[in-house]
């Protein structure tokens, strides 16, 4: 057994101990690829050391080849001890010691060497035991590698691209979706334990992570209006405000908040327009005026138009690649941009996305992030449209000019009784928020088992209009419709606050201080609350009042260039990935918010950021002396990162994935396109090149144009057998449409048994189907998840009268209209 630290020291922020102080962590990753787990494989231990858990990483003696020459796990492993061996009762000595084991790899060389939760829970029956497997739906299983999923399910065929046919979509989907996945089941696991004081099971899989990104993108009624159907069916048809500038740099625009249509028309000398932002969307004029506006925009160089832009009170952000954020003195001084000393060198690296520490007023707390301002007492509480931090308006085709708000409830502690028992048994969250990140966080504490009470203004929540986003983020909540700016609303507000355990929103900093829901008015209420702003840009710093949606983010974080391909125009992912990774990454912080509740009793404060969750994406990249190290990316084609990982197209026109994780494989290839004959040495191929733009960038280069050439001789499903009979790993591209793409999810039996697929009734819609909730802990508990989506207000008298209040005050409330009931 070798170890190997790879701890490095701290030159900016401060070590502390974190919420998960104590806690000792396993993860063992055995017969993976850094490569093919992507995020899914090094984030999980990552974020759970950020929180202060001791993290122990254990691999085999030998890495992958593929793996050589991919830097991204410097930056996942970067306070976490490298253990190598192939010892199985060395890595069982580590586990029957660890608090929470995080597993990947086969089976036979997981569960085959004991390594399994069934042979490790006799010797340590508090383990959480978190297990990431190879996908399986009902087609078969898929091995460990991100690409191979995302062809085998028809992701690839979800995103047009710069060439007809399917693409790589560089997403990181599997990866962000498992590695967030499995870290909320930890979380939970790891609350549920200080309460029952038994250890727990969970397993996911990047089949599973990839689901959990498209909430916003599948779903299927019965009876729903034309446009929301259509929707699940085609996808969205709204344009992406993306402009190139004078000087050449490209500026994403997004204009969801209030008056910003009528600024951005003033500040680019358009005709006003007389009818107003929906019907110009309706009628096709917005999509007119975006085409247009290609003109003024290359008239100034970006740095310009930001400056006009956001003085106009427009948000707009600049189209960055992967990583080059880390240089924005904004993400430095919120902690999200950490400097590390490595081997003389140094390092400039994504920080933590999670801040979590006592409520104001508990002693301080310290993290690498910088300290969670205490707010500064409580003005006139009064909201305007743009108070969100984030909509979707921009990536999914919805306005968001609607107030921005929904409100969850709870009362008493929570508290679960058995080793079977949903995690958040007993917990109440009240749910201030609105759009996608903020609702979709609650409702995976719902999913949890968690009572979630969503409040909302008496005319709904402003994304209530996209709604696919309500369904893909409000299932099994109670709505209250109710006008928290009226004085006569705040006793209620204050009493819902009172008997949480967790006050979440994604309110503009500041605008909850005005509304009385502040960290300080949460604390004197409620001292033992988790309290949880998920907000656009963090909470301090100079951009921290900032609107930001999905749109923008895409742009500054690297998400839309990296999709884009190298020297392609960027391309915007469609399903708001960014906002769906906010609500994600927000889950996680409460949950780890929830654990140090239940450790300490006392109560605590949680930041989260889109920012941060956009970067969380990009994490693999990072500053080296100044120089971006980014590591693999995408072709001009948009077929992959190099002839070891990449789609090929044959002579049929279809597609297929092909990994070459290691040597051996790439001298089989070598042989089935020599007939079988052994290779010679030299020659053609004989490098092992798997990916460009490393040591061996021309042998790659060369091997991608003689593969092409090799492949276009039969067709894609002869190659695909071909290639499996040779042990090789292989898929074919399923070339799904948006609708069969949603029906190979929603009908594929196997999904349906292990509740991928929620099915139920809605008063609008009749007979939904939609993805189902992901987590998987041990056996399904009996007070598991409600399936249901709430009308606006359809729970407004039962929760008045849970929290105590008598009839004629309800009645009151009703008849002056300040609370609305279905």
């Amino acid at each position: 057994m070798t170890t190997a630290g790879t701890r490095t020291s701290v030159t900016a922020g401060t070590e502390a101990a974190g919420p998960l102080a104590g806690l000792r962590v396993v993860e063992v990753a055995v017969g993976t690829s850094e490569l093919g787990l992507g995020l899914a494989g090094g984030v999980p231990g990552r974020l759970l050391a950020d929180l202060g858990a001791d993290v122990v990483r254990v691999v085999g003696q030998a890495s992958p080849e593929i793996d050589a020459e991919v830097p991204w796990g410097e930056a996942w492993h970067r306070d976490k001890r490298i253990v190598r061996t192939d010892d199985a009762e060395a890595v069982r000595t580590l586990l029957a010691e660890a608090d929470a084991a995080l597993v990947y790899g086969p089976e036979w060389l997981v569960e085959g060497r004991g390594l399994g939760h069934l042979g490790l829970r006799a010797a340590n029956p508090g383990l959480v035991y978190a297990r990431c497997r190879p996908s399986r739906t009902s087609t078969g299983t898929v091995e460990d590698y991100g690409l191979l999923v995302e062809a085998r399910s028809g992701f690839c065929a979800q995103l047009a691209g710069h060439r007809p046919g399917p693409i790589f979509v560089d997403v990181r989907a599997p990866g962000i979706g498992t590695a967030t996945l499995l870290t909320a089941s930890v979380l939970a696991l790891l609350r549920r334990r200080v309460t029952t004081g038994v250890g727990g099971w969970a397993e996911t899989s990047l089949y599973d992570g990839m689901l959990a990104t498209l909430g916003c993108m599948i779903g299927r009624s019965e009876r729903a209006r034309p446009e929301i159907e259509s929707y699940w069916e085609l996808g969205s048809t709204f344009p992406n405000f993306l402009y190139r500038c004078a000087d050449g740099e490209l500026i994403q625009v997004w204009f969801g908040g209030k008056g910003m249509y009528a600024k951005l028309i003033e500040v680019l000398g358009d005709e006003p327009s007389v009818e107003g932002y929906y019907t110009d969307q309706a009628t096709g004029k917005l999509q007119d005026r975006a085409q247009r506006w290609r003109a003024p925009f290359a008239l100034q160089p970006r740095d310009v138009w930001i400056e006009r832009l956001r003085g106009a009170g427009i948000a707009c952000e600049p189209v960055l690649g992967p990583g080059e954020a880390l240089r924005d003195p904004h993400l430095a001084e919120i902690g999200l941009a950490v400097a590390r000393d490595h081997d003389g060198r140094s390092d400039v690296m994504l920080g933590s996305p999670i801040a979590v520490g006592p409520l104001p007023g508990s002693e301080a707390w310290t993290r690498e992030s910088p300290e969670i301002p205490a707010t500064t007492g409580r003005a006139t509480p009064e909201t305007t449209p743009e108070d969100s931090t984030e909509g979707a308006a921009a990536a999914i085709g919805a306005d968001t000019t609607g107030a921005a708000d929904a409100t969850s409830t709870g009362t008493g502690t929570g508290t679960g009784t058995g080793g079977n028992a949903a995690p958040l048994r007993g917990v109440r969250v009240v749910d201030f928020s609105a759009f996608v990140a903020g609702p979709l966080a609650a409702q995976v504490l719902a999913d949890l088992g968690a009572e979630v009470i969503k409040v909302e203004p008496p005319e709904g929540e402003a994304m209530r209009a996209a709604a696919y986003a309500v369904a893909a983020c409000q299932r099994g909540k109670r709505s209250i419709a109710i006008d928290i700016t009226a004085p006569e609303a705040r006793p209620v507000v204050e009493r819902l606050i009172r008997q949480a355990d967790v006050v979440l929103h994604n309110f503009r900093v500041g605008v909850a201080e005005r509304l009385g829901i502040g960290a300080a008015d949460v604390a004197r209420l409620n001292p033992r609350a988790v309290y949880c702003h998920a907000s656009a840009f963090g909470p301090t710093g100079p951009r921290a009042r900032q609107p930001g949606n999905d749109a923008l983010m895409q742009a500054v974080t690297g998400l839309e260039q990296a999709i884009g391909g190298d020297g392609n125009e960027p391309i915007a992912a469609t399903w708001i990935p960014i906002d769906v990774t906010g609500g994600w990454v927000a889950a996680d912080g409460i949950l780890a918010g929830l654990y140090a509740q239940a450790v300490s009793g006392e109560g605590q404060q949680v930041a989260t950021s889109l920012l941060g969750a956009g970067m969380l994406l990009q994490s693999g990249s990072f500053l080296r002396d100044g120089a971006l190290v980014a590591g693999p990316a995408l072709d001009q084609a948009q077929t992959g990162y190099g002839p070891g990982y990449r789609l090929y197209q044959a002579g049929d026109g279809d597609w297929f994935a092909l990994v070459l994780p290691d040597e051996n494989s790439w001298t089989r290839l070598r042989a089935l396109l020599a007939g079988g004959e052994p290779p010679a040495a030299g020659g053609r191929l004989a490098t092992y090149a798997p990916l460009r733009g490393g040591a061996h960038d021309a042998a790659a280069r060369e091997a991608e144009t003689l593969l092409e050439k090799a492949f276009a001789g039969d067709t894609a499903a002869a190659w695909v057998a071909r290639l499996r009979a040779e042990g090789l790993l292989a898929e074919v591209v399923r070339p799904l449409s948006r609708d069969e793409f949603r029906r190979g999810v929603l009908d594929d039996p196997l999904n349906r048994q292990l509740g991928r697929v929620a099915a139920y009734e809605v008063a609008e819609w009749g007979h939904f189907e939609q993805i189902g909730p992901l987590p998987r802990l041990g056996q399904p508990p009996p007070d598991g998840p409600t399936l249901a989506l709430p009308g606006i207000g359809e729970h407004s008298v039962a929760v008045l009268s849970d929290l105590g209040f008598p009839t004629e005050d309800v009645d009151a409330l009703l008849a002056a209209k300040i609370v609305r009931q279905l």
